[in-house]
């Protein structure tokens, strides 16, 4: 047996023995990418006659048989015809649930931060590990942990929110539900998109990030610190963007200083599809293909997709003449090569088709992602106690582009978005620009059109999720004595008005209406928010306000059910109706589970993981301000003061970070600190008691919040400590313990030194970050420097 195909020899001889066999061109191979796009399985030998080392997985069949065949084809082909039978690693997009055919979709990913519920999102990834690891896919391109402040972006639904701890937490969470303690029984997670994403100029995706070095550590290589940390995060992606003058996948400050040497990653970093592309157009630091690869791999990049471009076999000649040095590429290989082994691909490459039919389809799994879309409804508005309804006998009428489509349960990046932007490309008669690269160009016929999705679309998410009924069908099966019925009244982008008058006729006649509102998640002309979606208008698309004037003028009891991946920033809206729902894309159950929130069989809890603006000019608001900045600022000290913030307008936002409202009233009490005197390395213990006072049972988001009194450097108002979702009985009292680590409140010096700095600091508790119940105070007594991979990045919690 060759030693690099022993089990019994430790990972570092296996690479070395390996490594030491290959030719140039099979370590090229093993740092690029094969992507194919076809119905039939492709001849492997005539794509990649001396293997690859990563391939972008076939997720769209008419059964999940075929994919499972598609991988076994192509693994045994690598295994047993290629001269080193080096397996392949597949990955696909996860963050809602593995996408490819038959999967299970969960609530998109701002849905799961909603919940504030890192235990729900470790559970959900593990479902994904277990689809994915029977299908033969063991690379999941998810987590994203952008860090979101800016609403005009379109991936803003793929994101846990604006705040660096919750997203830590859940990031965290994910990452460990992926790999699990033993890689051999799990996924590599793929943290993106490093580093600052989400903070574009103007709000469009892949610009310039307009982030300085100070937020750049302290805010968005936070999430990533933490999965590096406590779950060993796997792979890293790039971001498109660029930052400081320089593209993120060709700086080595970034991906080698910071990443490697700074945050400690050890494993691969892979590029963003065509990412090294970019560097030639539109970013133009690079002439040619193999400029671009060499600055992308001397930086620290190890793997190229979709396909070799940059990591050519014409780099062997850039070697000749001393532009590239063999040692930067046999890194990479390396690092590749070890993750394989580490996960287990040389002993066993190949789906296990029996286990994965008994990980489908699971009606253990619907019920677990009903739960989850159930806790992710945030309520943000009930005057009166409109919610819950009680009568089951009553004339319901549904109404808006929402309340009978199945695609409105689905964010972008999930299987049925696929399925639509497969069909929609094949409608507008795009084909592709080269093999295994979907490129969808948006061919607007005037600035501003969002193209209605064809019919097809709904019926074939119908055919593939069967268990799935959109709200009008789930409200009809859940309540078989009411009168429901449906109007459309206006499409999603609202530019179709001609159905306004039969659903404005139908509420008026109706007891109780359910208005929808609110964008569809997605690529391309059909959508109105997603990736490459952006928006100058964060309010609801079209005309979509003009037809809530018309429902709001007649009075009717009625509730608004906001389906978006983009929070609601609607003053009409927001200040009209006395009952709202933000529903985000609660994924395949969603439309059961908003049934059974809408009529108390269950009390929602779910909080915003942003700060909601009122309109575009606001931007960015986020609650975590520097003091001196935003609304935070207005009305403090200066020479012109303004308690508004604008002078015709307020700088205040229409809905802050942690509100959610629930069914229940919760009284806080008795808050105690174990010790108010601490020092640097010591744990902050913090407790207080919840008590439900309402008439129903019900959960409470707690969450804990500090703010240093005086401070060496302009920090944020306030910081998110930690959280804990609590289910009371009513009249029940529980007492919830945080403990925190003083260095969570670490914060660069001026001489760019992670510091803990004597003080005192405020601890605040609350039921968001504007809702503040109890506070008290600790003194820290010394200052000190601290390591910041080990430091604090959330408090843990204790009920009791």
């Amino acid at each position: 047996m060759l030693n690099y195909k022993n089990p019994k020899l430790s990972i570092a001889e296996r690479v070395e023995d390996l490594i030491g066999r290959m030719t140039f061109e099979e370590k090229i191979d093993q740092i690029t990418c094969l992507v194919t796009i076809s119905e039939d399985i492709p001849n492997f030998k005539e794509h990649i006659p001396q293997g690859i080392g990563n391939v972008g997985a076939f997720t769209v069949s008419d059964n999940v048989e075929k994919i499972a065949m598609y991988v076994d084809v192509l693994q045994k082909y690598l295994v047993n015809e290629t001269r080193l039978g080096i397996p392949a690693l597949i990955h696909c997009e996860a963050c809602a649930g593995a996408q490819f055919t038959e999967a299970d979709v969960f609530p998109s990913a701002i849905a799961q931060a909603s919940t504030f519920e890192p235990d729900l999102v470790e559970k959900m990834a593990d479902i994904i590990r277990k689809q994915m690891l029977y299908v033969g896919f063991r690379q999941a391109l998810s987590p994203v942990v952008d860090i979101t402040r800016d609403p005009r972006w379109g991936r803003i639904t793929e994101t846990y929110g604006e705040d660096a701890t919750l997203t830590s937490f859940m990031a965290s969470a994910f990452v460990k539900g992926i790999q699990t303690d033993n890689l051999k029984e799990g996924l590599m997670a793929t943290a993106k998109h490093y580093v600052g994403h989400g903070i574009t100029e103007g709000g469009l995706n892949m610009g310039r990030n307009l982030v300085s070095e100070r937020d750049l550590m302290e805010i968005h290589c936070k999430p990533f610190q933490c999965a590096i940390t406590e779950a060993n995060l796997a792979s890293v992606m790039n971001s498109y963007c660029s930052m400081n003058g320089e593209p993120v996948v060709g700086s080595k400050k970034l991906l080698t200083d910071q990443l490697r040497e700074k945050m400690g990653f050890s494993g691969i970093v892979v590029s963003d599809y065509l990412s090294v592309d970019r560097m030639i157009d539109p970013f133009r630091v690079a002439d040619t293909y193999e400029e671009a690869g060499i600055r992308a791999i001397k930086a620290g990049l190890d793997v190229e997709y979709p396909r070799p471009k940059g990591f050519s076999y014409k780099l062997q000649e850039e070697i000749k003449n001393g532009k590239l040095n063999m040692e930067i590429v046999d890194t990479a290989v390396r690092r590749v090569l070890k993750m394989k082994f580490a996960l287990g691909l040389f002993e066993n490459p190949y789906p296990d088709l029996e286990k994965l039919k008994k990980e489908l389809h699971l009606e253990s799994t619907k019920k677990f992602n009903e739960e989850m879309a159930k806790k992710s409804f945030t309520l943000l508005k009930n005057n009166y106690h409109i919610l819950p309804l009680s009568d089951k006998n009553c004339t319901i009428a549904v109404i808006g582009p929402h309340g009978d489509s199945l695609r409105s349960l689905f964010g972008t990046f999930s299987y049925p978005a696929v399925l639509d932007m497969t069909m929609s490309r094949e409608e507008d008669g795009q084909e592709f620009e080269e093999p295994g690269v979907i490129i969808y160009d948006i061919e607007q016929k005037y600035v501003g059109q969002v193209r209605e999705a064809s019919p097809r679309i709904e019926k074939r998410i119908q055919r593939e999720f069967p268990k799935s009924q959109s709200l009008f069908q789930a409200l009809q099966s859940y309540l078989p004595g009411a009168d429901i019925k449906y109007a459309k009244g206006i499409n999603c982008a609202g530019t179709d008005l001609g159905g306004m008058q039969e659903a404005v006729d139908l509420a008026a006649g109706a007891d109780i209406v359910i208005l929808t509102l609110g964008g569809k998640n997605g690529w391309g002309i059909t959508s109105t928010v997603g990736e490459g979606v952006d928006a100058t208008n964060i309010d609801l698309p079209g005309k979509q306000e003009e037809f809530a004037r018309k429902i709001y003028e007649l009075h009717k009891k009625t509730i608004v059910l906001h389906y978006d991946g983009r929070p609601l920033s609607n003053e009409y809206v927001a200040s009209h109706f006395d009952a709202i729902m933000e529903v985000w894309q609660p994924g395949e159950m969603g439309s059961q589970a908003l049934c059974k929130t809408l009529f108390g069989e269950y009390n929602p809890a779910g909080r915003l993981p942003v700060t909601v603006a009122r309109n575009t000019g606001q931007l960015p608001i986020y609650y975590g301000l520097p003091r001196g900045s935003g609304y935070v600022a207005a009305g403090h000290t200066g020479m012109i003061r303004n308690k508004n913030g604008y002078i015709n307008d307020t700088a205040f936002p229409l809905y802050y970070f942690g509100h959610g409202l629930s069914y229940s009233d919760f009284e806080y009490s008795d808050i105690q600190l174990l010790n108010d005197k601490l020092c640097s390395n010591d744990t902050i213990n913090l407790s207080v008691k919840i008590k439900n006072i309402g008439n129903m049972n019900g959960e409470e988001v707690v969450q804990f919040y500090f703010s240093d009194e005086v401070s060496s450097m302009v920090r944020p108002s306030m910081e998110l400590a930690g959280f804990q979702r609590v289910f009371l009985k009513k009249g029940e009292t529980k007492q919830i313990t945080f403990r925190m680590k003083v260095s969570q409140m670490a914060f660069l010096n001026q001489q760019m030194e992670w510091i803990v700095e004597e003080g005192k600091v405020n601890l605040l508790v609350g039921a968001s970050s504007n809702d503040i119940r109890l506070s008290t105070s600790i003194l820290l007594l010394n200052s000190a420097i601290i390591d910041e991979r080990t430091r604090g990045f959330y408090a843990e919690t204790c009920i009791e």
